[in-house]
């Protein structure tokens, strides 16, 4: 029993308000990782060449990566948050009124409309919706709505360096260790760290670099509590759907792991991020 349990499942997680609270505490441990919101690259650039760029936000949530990076721009720059549910996100009235969302499933064609319309796309934690470990037909929809020139910024776990860090060596953790290979799912989500020569053997993109983030130590029972979030919210979806046997044995391994945590373990899994920009032609 691993992640594998969320092949063919468009989204396995919730589309409620314990889910969004979730997703914005996510957004800040990940910005306190990572430093940024915007890759520095792709930020250096834009301010060179484009007042106003477009800026697109993939699976885009609760809409706040955007809602945060939008201060740093011009108020002539465009933002649009793009997901099979707006569900999460807040009230158009209540958007400022360059920032629009808009629903579009990342399994459909792309709508002629957005065809060349971005300057930048990001992408973040699609880890469960890329399909058979292959990222490419998510990377091609990316160029076709990239400018020629545009970015793409792509922010995901690096589940090949999870594992438990705990305040003594000799802490039993059993639970948190199985955890850890329930998130790995033997390679599943490998393709992570082949992003940038997948990006480039499309011959879409160029300039492809991984860049790779381990949370501060500081920061580990915070960012270990949100792994056994997710977790837990996985199981629910799995009970909900008629999966009984998985789910109750991941919310009894979550139940152990909380006690392990309050031992002095967490979970810990790097982050990476992935640019590339699309060819001139």
């Amino acid at each position: 029993m691993d992640f594998n349990l969320a092949n063919n499942r468009a989204y396995p997680l919730a589309r409620n308000s314990a889910a969004a609270a979730r997703l914005n505490y996510q957004f800040y441990l990940w910005k306190d990782s990572l430093g940024f919101s915007l890759h520095p690259t792709i930020a250096t650039s834009l301010k060179a060449q484009i007042l106003s760029p477009s800026i697109a936000d993939i699976c885009t949530g609760t809409a706040i990566w955007l809602l945060d990076l939008l201060p740093e721009f011009s108020p002539t720059a465009n933002f649009e948050g793009l997901d099979m549910s707006l569900a999460l996100t807040p009230p158009t009235a209540w958007l400022p009124p360059n920032l629009t969302v808009r629903e579009w499933n990342l399994d459909d064609d792309v709508p002629d409309d957005l065809v060349e319309k971005y300057d930048v796309i990001h992408l973040r934690l699609l880890v469960l919706v890329v399909r058979d470990g292959d990222p490419a037909p998510v990377t091609r929809k990316v160029a076709r709505m990239l400018k020629p020139g545009g970015w793409i910024q792509w922010d995901d776990y690096n589940y090949q360096g999870t594992h438990v860090v705990k305040v003594d060596p000799k802490l039993q953790t059993p639970a948190l260790e199985r955890l850890c290979a329930f998130l790995y799912a033997n390679g599943r989500q490998d393709w992570v760290v082949e992003l940038p020569g997948i990006l480039e053997k499309e011959g879409l993109f160029d300039q492809a670099q991984i860049f790779h983030h381990r949370p501060r130590r500081e920061m580990a029972r915070m960012n270990g509590e949100l792994h056994l979030a997710t977790i837990e919210e996985f199981a629910k979806r799995l009970v909900e759907d008629g999966q009984l046997d998985e789910g109750n044995e991941l919310f009894e391994l979550v139940r152990k792991g909380v006690e392990e945590v309050e031992l002095g373990a967490a979970i810990s899994t790097p982050r990476a991020v992935i640019v590339g920009r699309k060819l001139e032609s």
